[in-house]
C-alpha cells in the first residue's frame, strides 16, 4: 500500500512525473551542450582539454555514443516505474481480486503477467499496439542496463512495431519514433511514457476488485476507527477508503451492507 494515501496508479503517474521532469531536463541540458560547445567535441583532444578544464574525468570520449546512451537512459527510467506499477497491479490483484491470480514465469515480462491476470488472454484490438510497443521498449531497457536481451528478440519485436502506423494517433503524430537501439532519441521517451501512463490506466480500471477482501484487510487500528461509526459514517467512511487506496464501481454499492457486517464483526 503507498504511503502516500494515493492508490497505485496515482503513485506511478506521480512518480513517473517526477522522471519525467528530470529527463526533460537532462535533454535541455544536452542540447544547449552540444549546441554550445559544438567545436570542442570534433575531436577527441578538444573533448579531453573541454573536461579537464571542467575537473571532469570522462571514462568515454565518444560524444556521439553518450548522447545516444542518455536517450537509452531515459527509457531505463520510464521502465523502472512502469515495472513497479505492474509488479503492485499483480500483488493487488493476488490479494483483492475476484479472480484467480497466476504467478508469473520466470521467462515473462510483468506486462505479461498483469494483463493475463487482469485480461486473461484477450488483448483489446485497440490496445495492441501499446501493449507492442511497451515490450519493445522493455527490451530496449534490458539491452541498456545490463544486455540482458537477444538482439535477435530485440529486433523482432522493433520489426513487428512496423505494421502499426502511430502516426494517426494524436498523441504520437508528431513524434520520430520508434527507433531502433542504435537510434534511439528523446520522441521514442515520449513515446514511451505516453504509452506507459494510458496502458496503466487501462489495466488499472479493468481490475476486478473484491471489496470483501479489501476490507477485511484493513489494519487493526483503523477497524477499531471505523466500528465507532454510525450506519452512515461508516458507509461514507468504507467508499472513501476504497475509493483512496483502490477504485470504485457499481459493485460497491450493493455490496455496502455486507461490507459493514464484515467491520462490525
Amino acid at each position: 500500500m503507498s504511503k502516500m494515501g494515493k492508490n497505485i496508479l496515482n503513485s506511478f503517474k506521480d512518480i513517473l512525473g517526477q522522471y519525467c521532469t528530470i529527463n526533460q531536463f537532462v535533454e535541455l541540458s544536452k542540447r544547449c551542450f552540444v549546441s554550445e560547445h559544438a567545436a570542442q567535441l570534433s575531436t577527441r583532444k578538444a573533448f579531453i582539454e573541454l573536461a579537464t578544464q571542467n575537473h571532469i574525468t570522462l571514462t568515454s570520449y565518444n560524444p556521439d555514443n553518450m548522447v545516444n546512451a542518455i536517450s537509452r537512459s531515459y527509457i531505463v527510467n520510464v521502465q523502472l516505474c512502469f515495472e513497479t506499477f505492474l509488479k503492485n497491479a499483480c500483488r493487488e490483484v493476488k490479494e483483492f481480486s475476484i479472480k484467480e491470480y497466476h504467478e508469473k514465469l520466470q521467462d515473462d515480462s510483468w506486462l505479461k503477467c498483469a494483463r493475463l491476470n487482469i485480461l486473461g488472454n484477450i488483448i483489446p484490438r485497440e490496445k495492441q499496439a501499446l501493449f507492442d510497443l511497451c515490450e519493445y521498449y522493455r527490451l530496449v531497457r534490458n539491452t541498456a542496463v545490463h544486455d540482458l536481451c537477444d538482439v535477435k528478440s530485440r529486433k523482432r519485436e522493433y520489426e513487428n512495431l512496423k505494421k502499426y502506423n502511430f502516426k494517426t494517433e494524436a498523441k504520437f503524430a508528431k513524434l520520430l519514433a520508434p527507433n531502433e537501439y542504435e537510434n534511439i532519441s528523446f520522441d521514442d521517451f515520449v513515446m514511451f511514457s505516453r504509452s506507459c501512463v494510458e496502458l496503466a490506466t487501462f489495466l488499472f480500471n479493468e481490475i476486478d476488485y473484491d471489496y470483501s477482501k479489501i476490507v477485511k484487510a484493513i489494519p487493526s487500528c483503523q477497524l477499531h476507527t471505523f466500528r465507532r461509526y454510525s450506519d452512515a459514517r461508516l458507509e461514507q467512511a468504507i467508499f472513501s477508503y476504497i475509493n483512496t487506496w483502490y477504485k470504485v464501481d457499481e459493485r460497491l454499492e450493493s455490496q455496502m451492507e455486507d461490507l459493514k457486517k464484515i467491520i462490525r464483526a
